[in-house]
């Protein structure tokens, strides 16, 4: 049921706000539905450790995101597959990832240029890529393959200085050959406290926070207005089923809500793809 580029990137960079935890049940959640890939591009691997819990080290050294990106591996040898998932693991050697960028910039578009060869592009539905809180050249990589992006937002995490500041990144990214079409706000860790409910309301208001910003400062021109997501609640089963490597069990509140955020992003997607073959067709 491929419909053309679904590369989704779950990104900010700030730490702890469930960037992982929405990248490893959203495609368990997608790959229910449809045909999957998760690549983890994060060198402490906690994406990949979600999939393969107990593995040991050689597992992930031989094939993995910087082989793949450094032409060691295919990839088709690089995926490996549990729940119904493909699964592309990292290693700690990603630390090396900036170095290498340093030395050639061509690293930054090897992701775009693997994922979005026309082989990939039919093989799979969904791409979801998770980036790493700190770690300015895996994440705009990420985002130069991707046509989507996902920010996953906490109440002790939230600030509209840093969201501005992680804009202006992707403004940059789209300046420099990123297909990014769609941005969405992702509130995570979500409970009922009045704060938390104030900071809901907050950000609501954030797409007409940025049509302002578009207006009075440079740097937000190309990016496409955000849609903010319906919250994941705050889960003690979320959060351990993560950490065990395990899925979300049936009609628990954590697999409703990630099943509902997959359906959302079917959707929206699907909207996407129509738009730009309408676009293609009209020219």
């Amino acid at each position: 049921m491929s419909m053309g580029h679904n590369i989704i990137t779950i990104a900010n960079p700030k730490g702890g706000v469930s960037k992982t935890t929405t990248a490893g049940h959203l495609s368990m959640s997608l790959g229910q539905k449809a045909k999957v890939c998760a690549i983890d591009f994060d060198r402490q691997k906690d994406l990949s450790k979600m999939f393969f819990q107990g593995y040991p080290d050689s597992f992930y050294n031989h094939a993995n995101t910087l082989t793949l990106i450094n032409f060691e591996t295919s990839f088709e040898d690089t995926i490996k597959n549990k729940y119904n998932v493909d699964v592309i693991v990292s290693c700690p050697g990603l630390r090396d990832f900036s170095m290498l960028v340093a030395k050639d910039i061509t690293y930054l578009d090897r992701a775009k240029e693997i994922l979005r060869d026309s082989t990939i592009v039919t093989k799979y539905d969904y791409i979801i890529i998770d980036t790493p809180g700190t770690g300015i050249f895996e994440t705009t990589s990420a985002i130069l393959a991707s046509d989507v992006v996902i920010i996953p937002v906490t109440t002790h995490k939230w600030s509209l200085d840093t969201l501005k500041d992680f804009f202006k990144d992707l403004n940059d990214a789209i300046k420099s050959g990123s297909k990014l079409s769609k941005m969405f706000i992702l509130p995570s860790l979500w409970g009922n406290s009045i704060e938390k409910e104030e900071i809901h309301e907050q950000l609501q208001k954030l797409p007409d926070a940025l049509l302002e910003l578009k207006k009075n400062e440079p740097g937000f021109e190309l990016l496409p207005q955000p849609k903010i997501l319906n919250p994941i609640p705050s889960s003690d089963p979320i959060r351990k089923r993560g950490e065990f490597g395990e899925p979300l069990g049936d009609n628990t509140i954590g697999k409703v809500a990630f099943d509902k955020l997959a359906d959302r992003i079917i959707k929206e997607c699907t909207i996407k793809n129509k738009t730009l073959s309408t676009s293609r067709l009209a020219r």
